[in-house]
């Protein structure tokens, strides 16, 4: 993942540089954050970045300035950052990807660069996840995919509004791969897209369409803390 930071603070950006270089899930790929201190000399430049993190009240070109000069704004996930609370509201016209407040940059931004990280790789997917079956090699959109039931070497892909799969491969190996698109691993045989969770019991989940999903007692934490984290991302994008 590419990251630029740009702000005029020069403490405040080594530290927040620091911060996300901790905070980086290295199994994700490769990291490398940049720093500018002037909106012009950023703009001028303006090397590819899957990221943003802009500080909004720089001297000179500030950066709500810089974020209407981007090139491929569409391309890059933007984050404000200030010390400025009420500049959210200032902000939303640009439809940025977070909102942080550097007074609360230690409880904010860890879920910011998790959130980050999968919008990066689902990105990067294209969507698509591939599947071997008995007749080759087929794709379908994660955000369709409801969930994925192992047995043996076999594997059950339930499919929303399509025919299901059978196909083989490894639970785990998906588990990987699926974590960017809010898949969460309920059961040692099951695989579930949050995207479709309707409740969480104690010993289940029940999914929007009434299908009751196994759920092992040690990892029901882990699982209503994915959740959680799916709902907010959701609700922010």
């Amino acid at each position: 993942m590419r990251i630029a930071i740009c702000d005029d603070d020069i403490n405040f950006a080594g530290e927040l540089k620091g911060a996300i270089e901790t905070l980086y899930d290295v199994s994700n790929g490769p990291l490398t954050v940049s720093v500018w201190h002037d909106g012009v000399a950023f703009l001028a430049d303006q090397p590819e970045y899957d990221a943003l993190f802009l500080a909004i009240g720089m001297a000179g070109m500030d950066g709500f300035t810089v974020a209407r000069k981007l090139r491929r704004r569409e391309e890059i996930f933007l984050i404000f950052v200030t010390r400025h609370d009420e500049m959210v509201y200032d902000a939303i016209k640009f439809q940025p990807f977070r909102f942080l407040r550097k007074s609360r940059l230690t409880e904010e931004l860890p879920e910011a660069v998790e959130a980050l990280e999968k919008a990066v790789l689902r990105r990067s997917a294209g969507g698509k996840v591939s599947f071997r079956t008995g007749t080759g090699i087929v794709y379908r959109d994660a955000d369709d995919i409801m969930y994925i039931e192992i047995y043996g070497h076999w594997m059950h892909v339930r499919v929303n509004g399509g025919d299901d799969l059978r196909c083989y491969g490894s639970l785990t190996d998906l588990e990987q791969q699926l974590k960017a698109f809010g898949f969460v691993r309920t059961h040692k045989s099951y695989l579930v897209n949050c995207r479709y969770i309707d409740t969480i019991e104690s010993r289940r989940i029940v999914l929007d369409d009434r299908t009751q999903i196994l759920m092992s007692r040690y990892r029901a934490e882990a699982v209503r803390k994915a959740y959680e984290h799916y709902r907010k991302a959701a609700y922010k994008m």
